[in-house]
C-alpha cells in the first residue's frame, strides 16, 4: 500500500493495460433495480490512508473535493507515516505501538486523526478507520508486534513485502491477541476533545465504520483461525455507538476478501472486498455480481473498498468499468488511492483531481444516486431512489 503497493501472486495474471469495452448490451446506467433490498442511493468514497499527516491545506483540499461531488467516506490507516511520504511533504508518524506490544502508546497518530475528524466533519464527510494495517508486522514497515515477537522484518534486510514475512504468530499467539483486544479498546475509548469530548466510539457524526485490520493474514500460508476477526469483532462492539459499523478491511486478494466466517459473524456489519487483478469486463462484472449476490443471501452489507491501477493512461477506462460493474450490482467501491500530488508515471496507484482518473470516479458517484444499493446504510446521509 504504502512504500509502493506490493503483490505478490505467483499463480495469477499480472496487470494488464488493454482498454477495457463494455459490451453494448450492457446498460451503463441501470434502471431495473427491482431485484435489489432497499431504496437508499449507492454511494462512493476513496482512500487517502494517511492524508492526516499531509499538510492541512492537503487535508482541506482533499475533503473540498469529496464533499463537492458528494463522495461520502475517507478512509485512513492507524500507522506509521514517513516523512515526506509519497513526495507529499507529510510529517513523520510514528507507530502507536512502536518498540513493543501494548502500553504505553504513542497516541501522536491519534491526536492527528482527531484534528482530522474535526476538519471531515465540517465538510459532511465520514471516516473509515482501520485500527491497524497487517504490512506493518514486518512487511513495508515493522511495528512493536513484529519485533516482540520476532517476525521477519523485511525492510531490515532490504527485501520486498512477501511470503518470507509470515505473520501467523501474530493471529495464534494468545499474548499478542490479548494485547491488540487492548489496542483496539484504547483507540475505542481515546477522547476528541474537540468533538464534545466523546470517545471515538461514540463519534457517530463522523465515524462511519471502524475495521479490525487492513489486509489480515495478508502473505500468510494457511490455514487460518477462522474467528480471528469475529472475536476482535466483538471486543470492538463493546465500546462502539450501533450506528457505527464494524468491517473487515479486506484481503490481500479478492477471495481472501470473501472468507465464509465473515459473513456468518453476527458482529461484523461489512465485509470489505480488494481486487487489484480483475482486467477485463467479465471479471469485474463477474466479480461483483458474486458480491452482490452473497450480500442479500447473508444479509450482510459488502463495500468493494480496494482496488487500482498503476497505468495512469489505462486507469480512467479501468475505473469506468469497475464502477459501471459495482453501480449494476449496487455495491458502493472506493479506489486506491487520493493523493495531493498524485504520482505521475505508472509506477503507483495516486490520483487527484488533476488527473482523469477523478472526473470518472465522480461519474460513477452520479450515477450511484441514481442506482439503488443493495443494503441500506443508515448511518450515512444519501439520497433515495424511487422504485
Amino acid at each position: 500500500h504504502r512504500w509502493g503497493r506490493y503483490h505478490y501472486h505467483p499463480h495469477s495474471h499480472p496487470q494488464k493495460s488493454p482498454y477495457i469495452q463494455i459490451p453494448s448490451n450492457v446498460d451503463v446506467l441501470p434502471k431495473d433495480n427491482n431485484d435489489l433490498l432497499g431504496s437508499q442511493c449507492n454511494w462512493g468514497g476513496m482512500n487517502s490512508y494517511f492524508l492526516y499527516a499531509q499538510e492541512v491545506k492537503y487535508q482541506h483540499e482533499t475533503l473540498k473535493a469529496m464533499s463537492d461531488w458528494g463522495l461520502k467516506v475517507l478512509r485512513i490507516f492507524i500507522d506509521t507515516v514517513p516523512r515526506n511520504h509519497k513526495n507529499t511533504k507529510s510529517q513523520f508518524v510514528d507507530f502507536l505501538e512502536p518498540e513493543k506490544m501494548g502500553p504505553p502508546y504513542r497516541t501522536q497518530v491519534l491526536d492527528l486523526i482527531n484534528d482530522l475528524m474535526v476538519r471531515a466533519y465540517s465538510y459532511g464527510v465520514k471516516l473509515a478507520i482501520a485500527m491497524h494495517d497487517r504490512y506493518s508486522l514486518g512487511c513495508h514497515a515493522c511495528d512493536g508486534y513484529q519485533k516482540e515477537l520476532g517476525l521477519f522484518c523485511a525492510p531490515a534486510h532490504n527485501k520486498k513485502c512477501g511470503p518470507l514475512n509470515n505473520a501467523t504468530e501474530f493471529y495464534t499467539n494468545a499474548t499478542a491477541i490479548s494485547y491488540f483486544d487492548q489496542r483496539l479498546e484504547f483507540i475505542l475509548n481515546y477522547r476528541n476533545v474537540q468533538l464534545g469530548n466523546k470517545t471515538w466510539g461514540e463519534l457517530k457524526e463522523v465515524v462511519a465504520m471502524f475495521e479490525v485490520q487492513n489486509e489480515a493474514h495478508g502473505f500468510d500460508p494457511r490455514p487460518w483461525p477462522n474467528d480471528w476477526h469475529c472475536e476482535r469483532a466483538k471486543v470492538m462492539k463493546a465500546h462502539m455507538d450501533s450506528a457505527i459499523y464494524v468491517g473487515t478491511g479486506g484481503g490481500r486478494t479478492f477471495a481472501e476478501s470473501l472468507l465464509k466466517e465473515h459473513f456468518n459473524c453476527s458482529d461484523i456489519d461489512v465485509v470489505t472486498v480488494h481486487d487489484y487483478d480483475a482486467c477485463t469486463w467479465l471479471e469485474m462484472d463477474g466479480n461483483l455480481s458474486h458480491v452482490q449476490k452473497l450480500s442479500t443471501k447473508h444479509n450482510k452489507k459488502v463495500l468493494y473498498e480496494e482496488f487500482g491501477n498503476k497505468n495512469q493512461s489505462y486507469r480512467p477506462d479501468y475505473y469506468y468499468a469497475i464502477l459501471t460493474a459495482a453501480n449494476r450490482h449496487g455495491i458502493p467501491f472506493m479506489p486506491w488511492e487520493f493523493v495531493i500530488p498524485p504520482s505521475t508515471g505508472d509506477n503507483d496507484f495516486e490520483f487527484d483531481t488533476h488527473q482523469a482518473s477523478y472526473p470518472v470516479l465522480v461519474y460513477g458517484v452520479l450515477v450511484a444516486n441514481r442506482t439503488v444499493a443493495t443494503h441500506r446504510w443508515s448511518n450515512l446521509e444519501l439520497c433515495e431512489v424511487p422504485k
